[in-house]
């Protein structure tokens, strides 16, 4: 039978343990555009055992587990690059890129035009959507996008970028913190922005706080030293019983 101490000590471990990884993955990416810090989403012990001692819970909720990872899906700063095709929506919105099984959705606007003259996403795998479908021009010619959208080539409108605004973007489904999907299992709401505003010239930088992460670092290692304290005092009485139990030699 497992002890409900030791449980709760080993599961806390757990927990903070997934922290820690979200944390450090938003610190390395902190430099990435586009990026969308990932948030740990935990039953907390305090709250579920006030659930468990007001007969809400059962006994299993006490024991801390992770809810959900989640993406934190609010803006970074614009920073200015001065390349024709880095590329940053102003408000709410996502790219459209064309995926292998449907469209990718992101705010990294690091694309490049290949040999083809395809806009195509930094990794150039993905090619990037207008309203009318990828987004081309002659090899060799001048693109300039237009604050509404408006994709020129040589003096000539050849598309307007695909904008995308979900009703619920929090509910995207991950690919890497950067590119998101609609969920499989599940739909979303969301519509065409007929009227964008792009900045040509400019990228969407990550939205990770480095001093944040920081401080949530530091909390997270008094919170793991709290958990390791519950095993170690737990397994001290544990041993302590038995000792009691044994028959004298």
């Amino acid at each position: 039978m497992t002890d409900r101490i030791l449980e709760i000590g080993r599961r806390g471990l757990d927990t903070t343990d997934q922290n820690v990884k979200a944390m450090m993955n938003n610190i390395v990416n902190a430099q990435t555009p586009g990026f969308k810090k990932s948030q740990v989403q935990v039953n907390s012990f305090p709250v579920m055992l006030q659930k468990a001692q007001n007969k809400s819970a059962g006994a299993q909720a006490m024991v801390p587990e992770v809810k959900s990872v989640q993406q934190d899906k609010t803006h970074g700063a614009l920073l200015r690059t001065g390349s024709p095709t880095d590329l940053a929506v102003v408000g709410e919105g996502y790219f459209a890129l064309e995926g292998a099984s449907g469209e990718l959705y992101t705010r990294d606007g690091r694309f490049t035009l290949d040999e083809n003259g395809v806009l195509k996403s930094v990794s150039g795998r993905n090619p990037v959507l207008g309203q009318g479908g990828s987004i081309a021009v002659v090899p060799g010619s001048s693109i300039e996008i237009m604050q509404n959208g408006d994709i020129m080539s040589d003096g000539a409108k050849i598309d307007t970028m695909k904008i995308v605004v979900f009703e619920d973007p929090s509910k995207l489904e991950s690919v890497n913190n950067v590119v998101f999907k609609v969920p499989e299992n599940g739909s979303l709401i969301y519509s065409v922005n007929e009227n964008p505003r792009v900045l040509q010239g400019y990228i969407e930088a990550s939205n990770v706080n480095i001093m944040d992460e920081m401080m949530q670092m530091i909390f997270l290692q008094r919170v793991y030293g709290f958990d390791a304290k519950i095993i170690q005092t737990r397994d001290a009485s544990l041993t302590r019983s038995l000792e009691m139990g044994r028959p004298a030699q």
